[in-house]
């Protein structure tokens, strides 16, 4: 089996950032500045997303009947100040493929697909022959609800076969409802739509809601959701089918809480509901507290700690994409995850920070797994060390025009410097990583080979 990777997020007009591309790796750490842009790129890949769901644009991104509610800001909020479009897109790896995939939508007057294009390697109908190249792109449409006219790739000599596919929701998603897998030409284009769709929707975006962790759920509703709300039962099936990683939560839990917590158990209802516990001994004696007792930091923690642990098979992800393909081009891939998490430290000692990030990293060399997640903690910069560092995004405004801007840590101005004079950690603090050019670059290189960078 191939898990599709989600490697680049390309910010090419949306909210704040105009054509910012943010690299993920296994794992990823963004920081920045209060107001610099880090939950705007976080909002850019929840609209992807929910788009990839296959949903209406104003479901996706507008309705309350979802889970996650409407994207912050609705979909009005979506474009640049003073536009109304906003473009977004990605790069997608499977094995030694890339994908390339972009979508601009208008949201005034009428909310509508207006562009969509993926590109990534063809095949020809007769040699099979692979070529990088368009493999659906679309011609923009003045006449809002008419539908889309979009080219797809047919292998062939000549003009790829144009089709017109509905402007309220992904042409990415409408794909397999057109187009069939009769010839190598259309099963590289079912492929190749199938790889993006299944690298959007694992994109898994954790807010872990305490007040809503307090309370029994029914055992069987065991795959976490973005709240944290189902933790209880989620923790009871990994200790039931996992027992190694149970064993890891129980242990971070310990250390976190106290040093008087012995275990994590569980409290049934009489209707077989589920609420997760810790037993505590006090003076000889064990008591058991209920999560409705817990404090919001601990079950956010522990919401955190069970969604590393859990990437593969406990997650609540949608995996699987609708194709009536059946070719050795797609069959083989299987849904991988994305956890993305804000503040990292919250609920979190200090004196925790490195065993928390040696979770993170851990959980992100499971195959089919990466993690990003921003944080203002120094303690937590400070674990980031050797190769790590590299993964540090900083996000921050262009002084001139207002954009957010996406800088690799290690190409900030000043970046060996303000390292040889302290850690990570007080260099952050002390504003010497904002991003801001304050300094010309240097010949580092010996540096960053003690530093283990090179």
């Amino acid at each position: 089996m191939t898990t599709p990777r989600l490697v680049e997020l390309h910010l090419t007009a949306f909210k704040s950032f105009h054509d910012e591309t943010l690299p993920l790796s296994g794992t990823t750490i963004l920081i920045g500045r209060n107001s610099a842009g880090k939950s705007n790129a976080f909002d850019g890949l929840d609209v992807l997303a929910r788009l990839a769901e296959g949903e209406d644009l104003a479901d996706a991104l507008d309705g309350r009947r979802r889970e996650g509610g409407t994207v912050r800001g609705g979909s009005a909020g979506c474009p640049p100040h003073g536009t109304s479009r906003f473009a977004l897109g990605c790069l997608v790896e499977v094995d030694n493929d890339q994908y390339e995939y972009a979508v601009t939508v208008e949201v005034r007057p009428d909310l509508r697909i207006v562009g969509e294009w993926l590109h990534g390697p063809g095949r020809a109908v007769k040699s099979g022959k692979i070529s990088f190249g368009p493999l659906v792109e679309t011609r923009e449409s003045d006449t809002p609800g008419a539908g889309i006219m979009a080219e797809v790739h047919n292998g062939k000599p000549g003009p790829n076969t144009p089709y017109r596919f509905r402007d309220n929701r992904l042409i990415l998603s409408q794909i397999p409802l057109v187009i069939g897998s009769a010839n190598r030409a259309e099963a590289s284009v079912l492929g190749g739509a199938q790889a993006v769709l299944l690298a959007l929707r694992g994109i898994f975006h954790l807010d872990p809601v305490p007040h809503l962790m307090r309370g029994y759920v029914p055992h069987l509703d065991a795959e976490l959701r973005r709240t944290g709300e189902n933790v209880s039962a989620a923790l009871q099936r990994l200790q039931r089918e996992d027992p190694p990683a149970f064993d890891r939560v129980q242990e971070l839990v310990r250390s976190v809480a106290d040093d008087r917590v012995t275990s994590i158990g569980f409290i049934s209802s009489e209707l077989g509901d589920v609420m997760l516990a810790l037993d505590e001994t006090h003076g000889g004696q064990t008591e058991r507290t209920p999560a409705r007792e817990m404090s919001d930091g601990l079950l956010r923690f522990t919401a955190v700690a069970t969604a590393l642990l859990s990437s593969q098979h406990g997650l609540d992800v949608d995996a699987t994409v609708s194709t009536r393909a059946d070719t050795p081009d797609h069959d083989d891939l299987q849904g991988g995850v994305l956890i993305v998490i804000e503040e990292l430290e919250n609920g979190l000692h200090p004196s925790q920070a490195r065993r928390v990030l040696d979770l993170v990293r851990t959980s992100s060399e499971t195959p089919g797994t990466s993690v990003l997640v921003t944080t203002h903690s120094p303690a937590i910069l400070d674990a980031a060390e050797g190769d790590l560092n590299r993964n540090v995004i900083v996000c921050h405004r262009d002084q001139n025009t207002g954009y957010s801007v996406l800088t690799p840590l290690t190409d900030i101005p000043g970046y060996a410097t303000a390292l040889a004079e302290g850690s990570l950690g007080d260099a952050v603090v002390a504003g010497k990583l904002t991003g801001v050019p304050d300094e010309p670059p240097g010949d580092y290189d010996e540096f960053e080979r003690l530093l283990g960078l090179r």
